[in-house]
């Protein structure tokens, strides 16, 4: 089964391991702790989040191009993604009234501190080039340029943008 629940990070913006649908292998803890990390923290953090926010602010969503492939083995994960999609677009019509915009950033693979806690230290070099080698641009994107996606959904150089779905993925999903 991989990592076990425990080896998890109860800290963590977002979760998931590789766990194959077969029966018996997705538990109720383990979906419960995926979901509770992934979709339950965001949308209690966006909650608390809503009175804060004045007219013209924006709120950027992380679902991952998971929630619009699936992807093999990380059903957990790809299914809490596609609820952080469905939350953006649900919160997107819900708050433009108030002037608020909620969009969303689905990345493809990154180059994050995550994929050493699945793969382990020693192997994230040889992992990253593996990966990178199946994506149309060539490698695993860097954290940078997420951080560029985001940044520009939450600045006014998005201003028409509402309910949209920013897929920064290398070509994955598109070619």
């Amino acid at each position: 089964m991989g990592r076990r629940e425990s080896e998890l990070s109860e800290a963590a913006a977002a979760i998931g391991r590789s766990v194959t649908a077969v029966p018996g292998n997705i538990t109720k803890n383990y979906l419960d702790h995926v979901f509770g990390v992934n979709v339950t923290g965001t949308v209690l953090t966006v909650q608390k989040a809503i009175p804060l926010l004045n007219k013209g602010a924006s709120i950027v969503i992380k679902p991952s191009t998971a929630a619009d492939r699936g992807a093999a083995s990380m059903g957990a994960y790809a299914a809490s993604k596609a609820a952080l999609r469905s939350f953006a677009r649900t919160w997107a019509g819900e708050l433009k009234d108030r002037g608020v915009r909620v969009n969303a950033i689905s990345p493809g693979p990154t180059d994050t501190s995550g994929v050493m806690e699945l793969v382990g230290a020693e192997n994230v070099a040889g992992y990253n080039a593996t990966l990178g080698m199946s994506l149309p641009i060539g490698r695993t994107a860097r954290v940078e340029e997420m951080a560029a996606a985001v940044a520009f959904l939450a600045s006014s150089d998005s201003s028409f943008m509402l309910g949209a779905n920013l897929v920064v993925d290398g070509g994955v999903n598109h070619l």
